[in-house]
């Protein structure tokens, strides 16, 4: 199990290390990124609830709602974490812009 640990560990490193990003800014594109990872992230809001809704009435009264429950922070989760790398991959090519207003 530790093995395993350590292999996905260190291919998440070199998967960040060795993706490829544009370093220039390219408008359409970035607004893209940005405002799917907005409306990731407020989807992520309402996952949990559209979750036990579905789940309950497909699963058996209890079950429906805690399957429901666990599905739904899973998508949240999932939303939120993908919401942020893509409003961070859209706005990354401005963060030198950011350097030079502060000056």
């Amino acid at each position: 199990m530790k093995i395993l640990k350590t292999f996905l560990v260190l291919l998440l490193v070199l998967g960040i290390l060795f993706a490829s990003f544009p370093v220039y800014a390219q408008l359409g594109e970035d607004v893209a990124y940005a405002s799917r990872g907005a409306g990731k992230i407020l989807g992520g809001v309402f996952a949990i609830p559209k979750a036990m809704l579905q789940d309950s009435g497909r699963v058996m009264f209890p079950f429906g709602l805690v399957t429901g429950a666990i599905r739904g922070t899973v998508q949240t989760v999932t939303g939120v974490v993908g919401g942020v790398v893509d409003v961070a991959r859209g706005g990354a090519p401005y963060a030198k812009y950011a350097a030079l207003a502060a000056l």
